[in-house]
């Protein structure tokens, strides 16, 4: 028996066909680009986004006859218009990076005291939820705002595509601000407040409930089996979080990809903790389970920009060569050691509520600075920035045993190393890769009965790979990361 996982990004989708015991038959991936009009904006086309997805799985499905079920995880925060005859009205997403999201928390964070917001939502970065997409839309596009027969997040909208039925599980839900952590229920309060029509929204269940096979014409297009199940998705964090070994309290998982998303999986006994740190709070796949998520927002985009703006021979020659330039960069940042360059990665002011612009920034620069210099610096920057979020785990206690690096960056041993170092933590890798697309997998496998639960099918779908342990002092890194991280931050308050 077979199952399939599709998981929508920021930048592209991946699918695979994967076995009830975990074997990778195929994978497909399909890349589309973050576009915008005017400075500031970061959208997506939702009509490329379902071609990527069908294109993807057209590759699959020859490998795909066994496959049984199949289900979608995406980005959290953005939102599908969806007229009474299925098709989407508007074909621009907002992203969670788009600068109008701050713009429209200005205004929104006036209608309810920050207190309540977070008690009701667990959710600490209101600046990119969905409901200032949704309010955009409202005012800036309200004849089509009008006529949307439902509105959908990514994962929902593809799974809808696939089988004519709607519905949103709590961990995307969640990301609206508009949605009750404590009774898994939309919050009519919260709803009320920011103006939101809630009979546009989908009915919310858990992740791996069934909602119906897959159209029959779409399967005949795409070459997959008529009875294929779809099932309902969830936040691409939590897929990942669960492809990566989260499966009891205290695991942690970083998902190192366009974000870095440090995930780590909490019981009812630890909520109050969490609360009492104003930790931020999201529903897991099941009732009574949570992931308190911490992310790094820019993470895989600063390595992405990085490369398009610094690498322009390098790249040349490793797309001729048909070998990977980040390992490239990786190898050569080996023989530069650590110095007082400073990376900022912050280069998006939407992802910053304590900034509200960007001041991305390579700070200390000479004469002898190289593009090597300048990438090492950046995996340290990166990393410095992940020690904070265990630092904020350790200040209120918050169990965390045990820590598993996924997604693309987790490949590079150079880069898992740095982290070790300034983290001064162990981390672990898997040898399976693309997590996020393994976790649907194995929510399949449970709702399948192949598994009692998502413990007994980890044990059969992930493999450990290498174990990091810190090697040297980093203390000094982070220091002077902080120092000057402060400084520039205090500079830009100052400037307003």
């Amino acid at each position: 028996m077979d199952f399939i996982g599709i998981d929508v990004g920021t930048s592209g989708c991946k699918a695979s066909v994967i076995s009830q015991t975990g074997q990778i038959r195929k994978s497909a991936r399909q890349d589309y680009p973050v576009l915008g009009n005017a400075p500031g904006e970061a959208v997506l086309s939702l009509t490329a986004v379902w071609n990527s997805v069908k294109a993807a799985l057209k590759e699959l499905a020859p490998e795909a006859s066994g496959a049984k079920a199949a289900a979608v995880s995406s980005l959290g925060e953005t939102l599908a218009l969806v007229g009474k005859d299925g098709k989407l009205l508007l074909d621009t997403a907002i992203t969670y990076m788009d600068e109008r999201n701050v713009k429209m928390w200005d205004r929104l964070k006036r209608l309810v005291p920050e207190k309540e917001v977070y008690e009701i939502t667990g959710k600490t970065g209101p600046q990119i939820a969905a409901v200032n997409q949704y309010t955009w839309w409202k005012e800036q596009e309200p004849t089509l705002s009008e006529q949307a027969d439902r509105i959908l997040f990514v994962d929902s909208f593809i799974a809808y595509m696939l089988s004519g039925e709607a519905a949103v599980d709590y961990s995307a839900a969640s990301n609206t601000l508009f949605f009750d952590i404590n009774t898994l229920e939309w919050s009519g309060e919260l709803a009320d407040a920011f103006g939101v029509d809630l009979t546009k929204f989908p009915n919310v269940v858990r992740a791996g409930t069934r909602l119906g096979p897959i159209r029959r014409k779409l399967a005949e297009e795409l070459g997959l089996p008529f009875g294929l199940e779809i099932l309902s998705g969830c936040h691409d964090q939590i897929s990942a979080a669960i492809g990566g070994g989260a499966l009891e309290s205290g695991d942690a998982v970083l998902g190192e990809g366009s974000t870095e998303a440090l995930n780590l999986l909490v019981d009812k006994a630890q909520i109050g903790r969490l609360k009492k740190g104003r930790l931020p709070i999201e529903p897991f796949a099941g009732k009574g389970v949570y992931i308190s998520m911490f992310s790094q927002y820019m993470h895989g985009n600063c390595l992405k920009w990085f490369v398009e703006n610094f690498t322009g021979d390098l790249k040349e020659t490793c797309d001729r060569e048909g070998r990977s330039v980040y390992e490239a960069l990786n190898t050569a940042c080996t023989s530069v050691l650590p110095s007082d360059l400073i990376f900022l990665p912050y280069l998006s002011g939407t992802c910053f509520s304590d900034i509200g612009k960007p001041m991305g920034s390579f700070i200390g620069m000479d004469t002898g600075t190289t593009v090597s210099h300048l990438y090492r610096a950046m995996l340290e920057g990166l990393s410095c920035e992940t020690a904070g979020m265990f630092d904020q785990i350790k200040q209120y206690q918050i169990p965390c045993k045990k820590i598993t690096a996924v997604g693309g960056a987790s490949c590079s041993s150079v880069y898992m190393q740095i982290k070790a170092d300034v983290c001064g933590r162990e981390i672990e890798t898997l040898k399976q890769s693309e997590a996020g697309v393994r976790g649907l997998a194995m929510l399949c496998a449970v709702e399948a009965g192949c598994y009692s639960d998502l413990r007994e099918a980890g044990a059969q779908f992930l493999e450990r790979d290498r174990l990091y342990v810190p090697q040297r002092e980093a203390s000094g890194i982070r220091r002077r990361y902080e120092a000057v991280r402060d400084a520039v931050k205090q500079f830009y308050a100052q400037s307003e």
